[in-house]
């Protein structure tokens, strides 16, 4: 592998193109060519990087693919739940116009609960509820991905380049 402590943005944006359904390697090369420009790593690096996903991250590939009903299992969350958690996939598309992943979707769940989402009356102030809401969700499925794939790719726990209150994967904007 390269040096994954000087690229782990650049792993970060493959291993999101490539869980998000992207597998044409090529296109994922073409895409990080536009967003990294000079500094895109080479088409074989990124080949061996989504080899090594494939190996070592294959639930968590799942995990972070677009949400989808029949995995529900897989995302931890009893069928039980299965309509609430329809209706707030559903809900955080109406808000953001992005699918949520099945991660996203399991912290939606954990955090509707944690936040007693269920007890909203009209006087709350709804769209702040849900703003709030998904900001956290998305911030709480960052921290679990990073955490993880950390772990299953032998990443140091710390990264210089990110603030240990990070949200949000490192972006070039």
């Amino acid at each position: 592998m390269s040096n994954s402590k000087t690229n782990i943005s650049q792993m970060l944006e493959v291993y999101s193109l490539w869980s998000h359904g992207i597998k044409s390697r090529r296109k994922i090369h073409s895409r990080m060519t536009e967003k990294f420009q000079d500094e895109v790593v080479s088409l074989a690096t990124q080949n061996r990087w989504i080899k090594e996903f494939i190996d070592n991250a294959s639930e968590d590939i799942i995990q972070d693919s677009l949400f989808q009903w029949h995995l529900l299992d897989i995302y931890g969350i009893p069928w039980q739940e299965g309509k609430l958690v329809r209706y707030l996939s559903d809900e955080y598309f109406e808000i953001t116009n992005v699918r949520a992943s099945g991660r996203e979707t399991k912290w939606i769940w954990r955090n509707w609960y944690l936040t007693d989402g269920a007890n909203l009356t009209p006087h709350d102030d709804i769209s702040f509820f849900w703003k709030v809401l998904i900001e956290k969700s998305i911030k709480d499925a960052d921290r679990e991905k990073l955490d993880r794939l950390s772990t299953i790719l032998n990443w140091e726990k710390t990264f210089q380049e990110y603030d240990p209150a990070w949200t949000h994967w490192p972006t070039s904007d």
